[in-house]
């Protein structure tokens, strides 16, 4: 039992930013403000030649298809007064694979954050085995797991973005299709590398906050508490 009280609570631990990071990945693979940051920030209109209200809508169908059962993405286009596919075979093959890869991240942010949730029903509110000054302790401790970990990653983007999101792709893809051509590809051309590297600092600035607001919540949390037990501990 000690063996398996251990690793639930190290699993809780990890689950903390497992599910921050996670979450904020889910959040922005569905905000259509990052969709429109894509192609209005980028220039995208003019790099691909296609009408804003166009890009617009298939911002809507990528959404939509990293939610539902779709195998392929096929989206239509008005590309010099002809319909066009937006994405040659290149590309749909490898928003095949970002699919993929989206979806198994929103199985662990839902498991990660489940799990959470119900460590902290059973084990702190039903069971009673740990108080609530030690279950701030451990999301202390998960919060400086997050914040560790990000500063890491952070320092070896710091040495060059590009090499790094390669890296990434390299780790996560099976096949080279996420090489594509910016003179040619859409896909690239509406979501370029500066997009990704903008979006990649603002989510790690989001986890970052949101690790930082829980960290100082415990820590308020166990100093209160401290001086309420050392107030009672006076009295008595």
């Amino acid at each position: 039992m000690g063996v398996f009280r251990t690793a639930a609570t190290l699993l809780f631990i990890l689950c903390i930013p497992v599910a921050l990071v996670t979450t904020n990945i889910r959040f922005m693979a569905n905000e259509p403000r990052v969709y429109r940051y894509a192609i209005d920030e980028f220039d995208a209109v003019a790099t691909t030649g296609i009408e804003r209200a166009e890009l617009i809508r298939a911002g809507a169908e990528i959404r939509d298809y990293f939610n539902n059962d779709q195998e392929t993405l096929l989206i239509e286009v008005s590309e010099e007064g002809r319909e066009a596919s937006l994405f040659n075979a290149r590309e749909t093959v490898h928003m095949q694979d970002v699919k993929d890869r989206f979806q198994l991240a929103n199985r662990v942010q839902e498991f990660s954050t489940m799990y959470a949730l119900v460590y902290i029903v059973v084990v702190v509110l039903w069971a009673r085995e740990i108080t609530p000054r030690e279950l701030a302790v451990r999301v202390a401790g998960g919060c400086v797991v997050c914040l560790a970990a990000l500063g890491g990653i952070g320092a070896v983007g710091m040495t060059g973005f590009d090499e790094s999101w390669e890296d990434f792709h390299r780790l996560i893809f099976s096949n080279d299709f996420w090489l594509l051509n910016p003179a040619t590809d859409h896909l690239i051309q509406i979501f370029p590398p500066d997009f990704w590297e903008s979006i990649v600092f603002f989510v790690g600035m989001m986890v970052v906050a949101e690790a930082a607001l829980l960290l100082l919540g415990a820590g308020l949390y166990l100093g209160a508490s401290r001086h309420k037990r050392e107030a009672l501990q006076g009295a008595a």
